[in-house]
């Protein structure tokens, strides 16, 4: 009976372990700065600050959200969006969003992760548009 639970106890920590290793974990984000990049005129646009705690909240959620893939895309075009983000401790990440970078997903990457982030999920693409735009 002991090493029933033994074995039991195991698979769950190492489901956790599993969890946690490959769950993305953007959290903890204080304000977020944001700039659109303007296509015509190849520069970026003014900055807007988001330090709603609801619309934190929904940014956090859709990049937690995103696939992680440790490759590296060509870029054809700049990106559309430069968000900052501010954490509680004081550091910042740059994320950096393609909208439409492929057939059905936008792609973000990181100044501090390796690899990029894709979010696939129709809801959560629209919804990102909406608070960014």
């Amino acid at each position: 009976m002991k090493k029933v639970i033994r074995v039991e106890i195991l698979v769950i920590i190492i489901f956790f372990v599993i969890v946690f290793i490959f769950k993305n974990d953007f959290s903890n984000i204080a304000k977020v700065e944001y700039q659109k990049y303007n296509h015509t005129n190849g520069s970026f646009g003014e900055v807007i600050i988001i330090d709603d705690n609801d619309r934190i909240k929904q940014i956090t959620k859709i990049l937690n959200k995103g696939k992680h893939q440790k490759i590296a895309y060509k870029k054809d075009y700049h990106e559309n969006y430069k968000l900052i983000l501010m954490y509680e401790d004081g550091t910042t990440e740059v994320i950096r969003i393609w909208k439409n970078f492929g057939r059905n997903f936008d792609l973000f990457e990181s100044d501090k992760r390796d690899g990029v982030y894709k979010i696939k999920n129709k809801n959560s693409r629209e919804e990102l548009s909406e608070i960014l735009n």
